[in-house]
């Protein structure tokens, strides 16, 4: 939430002068934003402020809870007040409108049901050790929660698509992209907008190709990255935000087989967030243990550092392995690595 302590509400936090109560109102911002959005409340002062009255009038609201539920948006810091009418602050217009390219309204859902269905579990998950609904056939049997989780995967590559591509070295003479659990196509577009020569493929569960982009050299392959044949002759692989969602068992089987779809000399490039990344401060950093452990309870997987891909990389016979954090790309980090130009001989 864009609400930030003044030096007195920070000292007494700090000091332990009031109770840790932010970690219960965080929930209830949440639920609070999904209201906004599903009522059309942040719709509505796109178009222009307005006071409690005329939305509640507008949108058919109850006009007392509508307007606590605006004094409440404001205190978080999505909402700005002056003079009785409300207007959206920067964050709410562009996160949480519908008509913004970077919407998050369509992954809400999936927000909300990761709150409140699959962390209450987490002391299971803790206890057990293992997911109590493993995620993607959750995904699988549930098509609004797979419509809503690829709407935020979406909502977040088309903030970063762009930045991340600059930072994507393919080789000059590359001629084929493999867009590994791609889903909505978006880093592959990027690249094809930057390499007329390129075409891409993006294979993916068929709900994960549902709402993918449209290019005309990108084509699209529903099928399992994890069990089906991936081919052969591409020049690049792209593995975006798919290794923290992916056991130590299934990451050791899929970094041998991207490898063998590889030309000699082709490039992959991870994308995630890695452990051992320097952070811009402690908040950052809590928010990385936060996913850690979401990965951990949610699908069975972990964030690992860029040393574990790298052991991994190196393990599947790729070489000259970097790490890249692309400028406009804060969520996503790349380890780039290369296939032996020449395959290496047969063992006699």
């Amino acid at each position: 939430m864009p609400l930030f302590f003044n030096p007195l509400e920070a000292a007494a936090h700090r000091l332990s002068i009031v109770p840790p109560m932010f970690d219960y109102f965080g929930a209830l911002g949440l639920h609070a934003i999904i209201a906004a959005a599903r009522t059309g409340i942040f719709d509505a002062l796109s178009e222009r402020p307005r006071t409690g009255g005329e939305l509640a009038t507008d949108l058919g609201l109850d006009p007392r809870r509508t307007e606590a539920l605006l004094r409440a948006l404001t205190g978080l810091g999505y909402l700005r007040a002056r003079g009785g009418r409300y207007r959206l602050a920067r964050t709410a217009r562009l996160w949480l409108t519908t008509g913004s390219p970077t919407s998050l309204v369509a992954a809400l859902e999936f927000w909300e049901r990761t709150a409140c269905v699959i962390w209450p579990r987490l002391e299971e998950a803790i206890r057990d050790g293992s997911p109590p609904t493993p995620f993607y056939a959750l995904l699988e049997s549930d098509p609004a929660l797979a419509r809503s989780f690829h709407a935020w995967t979406a909502a977040l590559a088309g903030r970063q698509a762009a930045a991340t591509a600059r930072a994507v070295p393919v080789p000059r003479d590359a001629g084929h992209v493999l867009d590994v659990g791609g889903g909505h196509g978006l880093f592959s577009v990027e690249l094809l907008r930057r390499h007329p020569g390129l075409r891409a493929t993006v294979v993916d569960l068929p709900h994960g190709l549902e709402s993918a982009a449209d290019h005309p050299r990108l084509t699209l392959r529903p099928a399992s990255f994890l069990e089906d044949d991936l081919g052969h002759g591409y020049d690049v692989v792209l593995l975006f935000n798919i290794v923290h969602g992916l056991s130590d068992e299934e990451t050791a089987r899929l970094f041998p087989r991207l490898a063998a779809a590889l030309n000699p000399g082709g490039t992959i490039v991870v994308g995630d967030q890695f452990g051992d990344s320097l952070m811009p401060g402690r908040a950052s950093r809590a928010l990385l243990h936060l996913l850690d452990l979401n990965y951990l309870a949610a699908v069975g997987g972990r964030v690992r550092t860029f040393r574990e891909v790298a052991a991994l990389l190196r393990t599947a016979g790729f070489r000259r392995i970097r790490h890249r954090r692309p400028l406009g790309s804060p969520a996503t980090e790349l380890a780039v690595a290369r296939t032996p130009t020449h395959p290496p001989p047969p063992r006699t």
